[in-house]
């Protein structure tokens, strides 16, 4: 794990991957639905609505998201940690190595979105209020 960067304005450090996982198209592919009926895990959803807690259902930057969402992991998960799963045209994805499932800045907020294996980008959801 190399760390990526550290964003003196949360103090946090997130992982940066390599490889196939973190390469793709730029675009991010929308999915229809309400957030409720995507295919999350248990643990997925219990770490995004925690996260979401933590933040207090006030307006919230990207930068505040991923601290939310980097606390969440820790308090849920033994020595968890948020990883660079692989970029939009705005901003970094943000999330779970395991699932795929993570946070994106986008236009209209913060966005939930899930990253393929082969690097495709589906948006779930939207993350902000």
């Amino acid at each position: 794990m190399i760390p990526a960067f550290a964003d003196p304005k949360t103090d946090f450090t997130i992982n940066r991957i390599s490889g196939s996982e973190a390469r793709g198209d730029s675009g991010l592919q929308r999915r229809a639905g309400p957030l409720d009926r995507i295919a999350l895990s248990a643990r997925d959803r219990r770490i995004l609505a925690l996260a979401r807690r933590k933040l207090g259902g006030a307006t919230f930057d990207f930068g505040e998201a991923v601290r939310a969402l980097r606390e969440a992991v820790e308090e849920l998960i033994p020595a968890g940690r948020i990883y660079v799963l692989g970029t939009t045209e705005l901003s970094p994805v943000i999330g779970s190595l395991v699932s795929g499932v993570g946070i994106a800045g986008g236009e209209e907020g913060v966005a939930l979105v899930r990253l393929e294996h082969d690097g495709r980008r589906t948006t779930l959801g939207r993350f902000s209020p």
